[in-house]
This record gives structure tokens, sequence and C-alpha cells, in this order.
């Protein structure tokens, strides 16, 4: 991915005709000054979603509420960016009660038709009242794009990031968009990220969650930054229905892989462009695992790599320093055969047959590592089963970032 031109797209995104919800976000001042902070998605109608969250055992106020409480059905979604809304307490329920209870009353409906998100500083309480005068300082009349959408979910991300695929289903023009926010605290089982993935095809609620699931498999829950999880992270996906071909609503109806390949492009760039964005990322690194016994071995050793935080600064200081690759394969604690190993850093082959090979050039592979983007391929020889995990490296601004952070 050209990081530069993506971008450039986003920025110059045109919005498609997307029947059935309206884009509404707003200056609200909770938090960050004088920007977007806060998105309000409403509905024409109730519409199906299907949502998973973070598997962290201190999940946010909202996190918690909505696994309990949100419906299969909802006619808005509503986020702050800037406070996360977690580990609040009592007063933290009570402030998300509130700003529902508005909510739903301004647009006719019920809380638990209300999807709600808050990203941000954990542990600090929201601002009601400045997020309310924000919500009712207007009537809804001018919608916003969805590259403002995409901003006004941002915290220390430095671009918005947004994804958009159309196709036909039996000569229906369908639409797949999605907008993501992430930038620290990115580790599989989600982290501080939050995803909003739209599609007007007509397709049964009840296929929703399968589709997310498995999209999210090989693109959210494939990336890491630090290694962190977070408390907030919520992905969702709303069909909107209003396709006009007929309703697809069994799985293995064919026409539903055209939607099912849509949804993992989107996801998959959004993923992505997420860790393209990591907090001080200088380097974008694939790490594929391929001959593996079982798919859960090579999710295992890919992550164990990515995730070394000395892998990560050898990268970020262009060194070829494939000694620690090994030692992050081993920290798997996965069954190993030295001997059948392979080890490659883009099309440069490091080792085999359990040592370095005989024609290793540092100074060839030093060079590759100057690339801004790195790939290391990791063939454990033991089977046909392979995975594939986007990371980046770590920086001194890594750290400059997230000790300023709650400045």
């Amino acid at each position: 991915m050209n990081i530069k031109k993506k971008i450039k797209e986003i920025k110059n995104f045109k919005d498609p005709d997307f029947l059935g919800l309206n884009l509404y976000t707003f200056t609200s001042n909770a938090h960050y000054k004088n920007r977007k902070d806060l998105l309000l998605i409403n509905f024409d109608k109730p519409v199906s979603q299907a949502s998973l969250y973070t598997k962290s055992s201190c999940p946010s106020v909202p996190v918690g509420w909505a696994k309990n409480n949100l419906k299969d059905k909802i006619r808005a979604i509503i986020v702050n960016s800037g406070n996360a809304n977690a580990f609040t307490g009592r007063r933290g329920e009570a402030d998300l009660y509130h700003i529902l209870e508005y909510v739903a009353e301004m647009l006719n409906c019920e809380k638990e038709e209300i999807a709600v998100s808050s990203t941000g500083v954990i542990g600090e309480f929201l601002n009601t009242k400045s997020i309310i005068d924000a919500l009712s300082g207007t009537k809804l009349s001018k919608e916003s794009s969805w590259l403002e959408a995409a901003e006004a979910i941002m915290t220390t991300d430095t671009f918005p990031k947004l994804s958009f695929k159309n196709f036909l289903i039996d000569k229906s023009e369908i639409n797949v968009l999605g907008i993501a926010k992430g930038s620290g605290m990115i580790e599989p089982n989600m982290g501080t990220m939050l995803s909003y993935i739209f599609t007007d095809a007509n397709v049964d609620g009840s296929l929703l969650k399968s589709l997310l699931s498995d999209a999210t498999n090989n693109s959210f829950n494939s990336i890491t930054v630090d290694g962190d999880t977070s408390t907030s992270d919520t992905v969702m996906l709303v069909s909107t229905n209003e396709a006009s071909h007929d309703v697809i609503n069994r799985a293995d109806d064919p026409r539903i892989n055209l939607l099912k390949n849509a949804l993992n492009d989107v996801t998959k760039d959004l993923a992505k462009q997420i860790v393209h964005d990591g907090e001080g990322a200088t380097k974008f690194v694939e790490i594929i695992t391929t001959g593996a016994k079982n798919r859960d071995i090579a999710i295992n050793v890919a992550k164990s790599v990515a995730n070394s935080p000395l892998v990560k600064t050898a990268i970020y200081g262009e060194d070829p320093n494939w000694g620690r690759i090994i030692a992050a394969i081993g920290k798997s604690y996965e069954e190993i055969n030295y001997e059948s190993l392979g080890l490659f850093f883009g099309e440069h082959m490091i080792i085999s047959n359990g040592m370095v090979v005989d024609n290793y050039n540092e100074e060839i592979v030093m060079e590759y590592m100057k690339k801004d983007e790195i790939q290391i391929i990791i063939n454990l020889g033991m089977g046909s089963h392979d995975h594939t995990v986007w990371t980046c490296d770590f920086s001194h601004k890594y750290i400059d970032i997230n000790t300023d952070y709650r400045s």
C-alpha cells in the first residue's frame, strides 16, 4: 500500500449515493478544542447490525452497555472521541444514560436502538453538557461527509481512515463503505480501535455476524502496533437493506460471496491503514507464517514476532538482526523443527536447514531493511496452514506520543 497515495484518495473521496442513512459531525469541545469530535449517524428506519467488542476484562462503560442492551436492529450510532468513559464507575454509567436518553428523545427511538462508542483517555469523566449542547445546537439539517465522519472519531490518528468498494448483485449497485480509527494500543482481539462498516445490500440480519467475524479475523484481529489491547474496541457491520435485489437470507446463496469479498477487502484495507498510522511508526511490516500444522499455530508464531519489542526496534534501526526473529519464534512455545524452518526478509533467504544460508550477504539485506515496507516470511515446514499479521516498528516518537498523551 502506498500510504501517501491512499491518504490523498481518502481526502479527495467523493461520497456515493448511500440511501437510508444520514451523517452529522459536531465540535463539542468536550475534550479536544476546535475540532470535530462527535459523530452521529441516524437511519431512516431500523437497520440490522452485528457487532464485535474488545475482549478486555476492563471494558469501557459503552462497551459493557452495548454487550448487554443493544438491539439487533438500531436507529442510530453516536461516537465521541477524546474520552473513553472507561473505569468511571456509576457516574460513567449515569453519564452514558443521560446522553442516550437525550438522543433517543431527539430521534424518537428507544435507548437500546442507539449504538454508542467512546474513545480516548481512560478514567476521566465525560463532559456530557458539552456533548448534549453540541447535539442540541442543530436540527440535523446539514449533513456531513464520510471524510468528516472519519475525522470526528480520531484520537492520536494522523489521518482519517476510510475504505470503499462497490459492485453489482443482480444488476443492483451495492456499496460497502467503512471508516475506522486507531493508532496505538492496537493488538489482535482488538486494540483501541473503532470501525463502522455499512452496506446497502439486501441481506438478512442473521447472516451479518458470521460475515463480520470472518472479515475481522483476517483484518482487525491480524494487526498489532504495540501488543496492548484497550477498553473500547468496537467493530460494527450495518446493512440498510436499501438495494433492489432479492434478499439474501441463506449462507449458501452464491451471491453472498460477492458481499463477503467486498467486506474482506474493506476491512483489510482499513486494518492496514491503522498499522501505517501506528504511533511513531516509520515502517510497515508484513509477517507471513506458512507451513504450520494448523491455523492457530500460524497465528501464534506470527503474533509472537509482530509483538516483539526487540524485533520492532531492530526494524526501526534497519538492522537485519535475524536472531531476534528466531528468538521471537521460540517464545511462541510452539513445536519447531529447526531443519525445516525457513526465514526470509522479502525475497532474501536467511536461514535453512537449521542455520544461516551459505551465501548470506548482510549488506544486501541491510539495503532491503531501508524500505518503508518490510516483509518477513517464516516457513515452519510442518504443514499446509498459513496466516498473515501486519505490524509496524517502534521508534523514539512512540515514547514521545504516549508520554504526552493526556496533555
